[in-house]
């Protein structure tokens, strides 16, 4: 074998190698993940490098060159955060992608379409990875295969061949068609889910001055509201976990017309929007385009004013106490102190507490913090809407194959930023450890459209090691479950193809509450999953209003 064969030998044994520990992903850090990806870069640039030397291309030695420069910066450079390694994959990739389409033009036969399409998939691969967080995953596994067949192939043809054949074209052309099949989509499905968040600007940084429930800020709110309604954004001061002084925002929402007599309050918990701080509800011009409008426009009709959380740690300073319950409870009940203190309103002591899935979580744990933590805001009620109330019974769902990830994402770190005994990385594959941190960062919003397969390619079908209702994280769960005993009326509503709460564990937790003694009335809907109990259909929002009022008077 001459040394120019076994030269490309290696690289192809390389490339076999690189593109089997992209598709695994064997590390859990970051470091390790720019590594390879560099690394990755370099062997793609060697073996434009050689394609030069084989097709006799002006272009291919270049733009080799470049890419090895790339990929060395990338592997080499210490403490690149995961959008600066996307930047420098989606540039050697787009170096890649160009070099090829300007042998397209200059090529003939079928050596020109190959090139073509190869370039077309190289730049699509650059698009993805140039956008932020789980879409670089998705392209090192493309990049992966890219490698595992391109080394294959290069085996094939030092090995198997004689010395001086040159590759057929027509092969070349079959895997480049395979490659734009694979890799178009992921432009699609990475833009569609890709929506720039909004950022929090000054209103929602103070320091936590004062009691809790002290109104800090308050201004108009300019967003989407129902119809024949006033808003506010508030900002007011609340106490995390741990009982120290936190900084929380909110909206309060009333009737346009201002009523005659003092206004009764629903305090709304709002649903899982993500962990992150750019996850507000009140960040969003559209809140209530969608989602809790049926409820929230119901309860105006009614004359009652909405006092409606975003918890401490979206939009404010965090980290957002998710599902953990004291937390988001002071956060719902100090809500209603702090909006007791616009000039516009008159409010009646007379509060309903209204939840949805996180929201009646926090919901159900405001009954329960509020005689010692806000005597002064006695509860009427408390309706909580497919709440995630059984913690450990959710844990169990979210290992299976139904249950969410971003719901995973948002829980281990939630977790382990709030407890010191809790480590995420004890329940997770080491391949999932990475973008289950990314996807922690998402925000989870009502259009979903493109970023179920971003999810599915990065984080894997199962990114759990170890059951997350096993030790430090399920003793944890167990205490911010909501339970004993209450005189406050419990509404819970769920429905019967819930697959994130399931109806089975919803009914076990209903159970074990009024074995405690309380009195839940509990109501369950054909054909409704988690997140439609409110919107498809008006029996969910009549019943809910229904009740409130009997709560109310």
């Amino acid at each position: 074998m001459s040394l120019f064969r076994f030269s490309r030998a290696i690289l192809a044994a390389g490339a076999l190698i690189v593109g089997v520990i992209l598709i695994v992903r064997p590390f859990s850090t970051l470091t390790a993940l720019a590594a390879t990806a560099g690394i990755a870069l370099v062997i793609v640039g060697a073996a434009e490098i050689l394609r030069g030397r084989d097709y006799a291309s002006a272009t291919a030695a270049p733009a080799g060159f470049l890419i090895i420069a790339t990929g060395m910066v990338t592997a080499a450079w210490p403490g690149l955060s995961i959008s600066t390694v996307s930047i420098m994959l989606g540039a050697g990739l787009a170096i890649f992608g160009l070099a090829r389409l300007v042998d397209a033009i200059r090529g003939t036969g079928a050596a020109r379409v190959a090139d073509g399409l190869i370039g077309v998939s190289g730049v699509c691969l650059a698009v993805v990875a140039a956008l932020p967080g789980l879409t670089l995953f998705a392209v090192c596994l493309a990049l992966g295969g890219a490698l595992v067949w391109s080394g294959v192939a290069g085996l094939f043809y030092s090995f198997g061949r004689s010395a001086g054949v040159v590759r057929p074209q027509a092969p070349r052309v079959v895997a480049a068609s395979l490659a734009l099949v694979v890799t178009a989509p992921l432009v699609g499905f990475a833009v569609g889910g890709y929506s720039s968040p909004p950022v929090p600007g000054g209103f929602y940084h103070a320091a936590a001055d004062g009691a809790p429930g002290t109104l800090l800020r308050v201004e108009p709110f300019n967003g989407d509201t129902p119809q024949h309604s006033r808003a506010w954004q508030i900002l007011y001061t609340t106490q995390n976990e741990a009982g120290r002084p936190a900084v929380a925002s909110g909206l309060v929402i009333a009737p346009a017309q201002p009523p005659t007599t003092p206004s009764a309050v629903i305090a709304w918990a709002h649903t899982t929007t993500g962990v992150a701080q750019d996850c507000a509800p009140s960040l969003r011009d559209d809140l209530f385009t969608a989602g809790p409008r049926p409820a929230l426009a119901g309860a105006l009709a009614q004359g009652w004013t909405v006092v409606a959380t975003d918890y401490i740690g979206l939009g404010t300073q965090g980290p957002h106490p998710y599902l953990i319950g004291r937390a988001e409870a002071r956060s719902v009940l100090d809500a209603v102190r702090a909006a007791r203190s616009i000039d516009a309103l008159i409010l009646a002591d007379r509060t309903v507490v209204w939840g949805v899935s996180q929201g009646g979580h926090a919901a159900l744990w405001a009954d329960v913090v509020r005689p010692e933590y806000a005597p002064d805001v006695p509860l009427a009620g408390v309706a909580a809407v497919s709440p995630m109330a059984d913690l450990r019974a959710l844990a169990q769902t979210l290992d299976s194959s139904s249950g969410d990830p971003s719901i995973g994402a948002y829980l281990l770190s939630a977790y382990a930023s709030a407890y010191s005994d809790v480590d995420a990385d004890d329940h997770l594959r080491v391949q999932a450890r990475l973008p289950m941190r990314e996807l922690a960062k998402r925000c989870l919003t009502a259009d979903r459209r493109g970023t179920g397969l971003m999810v599915a390619l990065a984080v894997g079908a199962d990114p759990y090691s170890e059951p997350l209702d096993h030790g430090a994280l399920g003793r944890r769960l167990s205490e911010n479950t909501p339970v004993g005993a209450t005189g406050t009326p419990l509404l819970v509503l769920q429905g019967d193809e819930d697959r994130i709460v399931t109806p089975a564990a919803q009914a076990g937790y209903v159970e074990r509450r009024r074995a405690m003694g309380a009195a839940v009335d509990y109501r369950t809907y054909p054909g409704r999953g988690h997140d439609d109990v409110l919107t498809s259909g008006p029996a969910g929002v009549d019943d809910l209003i229904a009740w409130t009022r009997d709560r109310l008077g």
